[in-house]
């Protein structure tokens, strides 16, 4: 199953994209990361959108990155999962993040780069990359820490501690927790009241904001980025990926 990535430009000056693929957990596959980085850039260049809303479906915002993708950067020397975070990263309007059921690896890096994020109550997050004996990406070992603290983050990242939505509060990676079904319902309140606000004075805020991690934030994509293909390449990451498709075959 392909997964979806729907973009609905609203009259209010909301631009909500949304990852469906519940088949497969909303995971993201390349075709999903160009046509993310495409909306992206049709939501920055069109006057008419204000905010930006990224969701998935009811039960799960997403599990990640596709690990065929995984097995294809052993070949490559990029990482367009990265590049689509470097774009949400740069994106000069407030960004919004609503998620419900699942936020897995890439799931929870992309909350780290929007401006807002909401959670239904029972959301789980977890960064499963040790598991595939794969590095983290999307700036996450240097963003988690500021958020977290090291210890915490190293429980995260190291140990793949899975972790709830009220602890993803607590650290600072959700803006706050809503009753399942109604995070989305809390992204839209959050940006009916940043359009009510002078729209200049918001943009020139984030942009002061971002500036001041812009050069920390470049150096640890760039790193992750090596890093991760490196780590693609190596016979323990493939064997890891082999392995996990295989018990999915074989159960």
């Amino acid at each position: 199953m392909a997964t979806r990535i729907t973009a609905t430009r609203r009259n209010d000056g909301i631009m909500v994209l949304q990852i469906s693929c519940p088949e497969r957990r909303n995971i993201l596959d390349e075709a999903s990361y160009a046509t993310l980085i495409e909306a992206l850039d049709s939501a920055e260049a069109d006057d008419g959108v204000k905010v930006l809303i990224l969701t998935g479906t009811e039960n799960c915002f997403t599990a990640g990155n596709d690990l065929a993708n995984y097995r294809a950067l052993a070949e490559a020397d990029s990482v367009t999962a990265i590049t689509f975070l470097r774009r949400l990263h740069a994106f000069p309007k407030p960004a919004i993040a609503a998620a419900e059921g699942i936020a897995m690896g890439l799931g929870v890096s992309m909350l780290l780069h929007c401006d807002f994020a909401y959670a239904g109550l029972s959301t789980r997050f977890q960064l499963p990359f040790t598991r595939f004996a794969l590095s983290p990406l999307g700036a996450t070992t240097w963003l988690l820490p500021q958020l977290a603290g090291h210890k915490a983050a190293a429980q995260m990242l190291l140990l793949r501690q899975a972790f709830s939505a009220g602890e993803a509060r607590e650290i600072g990676l959700l803006t706050d927790t809503a009753p399942d079904g109604r995070a989305l319902e809390q992204a839209f309140d959050c940006a009916a009241r940043l359009l009510a606000k002078p729209g200049e004075a918001v943009l020139a805020t984030k942009a002061l904001m971002r500036e001041g991690q812009a050069e920390a934030v470049k150096a640890a994509l760039d790193r992750e980025e090596q890093m991760l293909l490196a780590r693609c390449r190596t016979p323990e990451a493939q064997g890891a990926i082999d392995a996990f498709y295989a018990r999915r075959r074989h159960p």
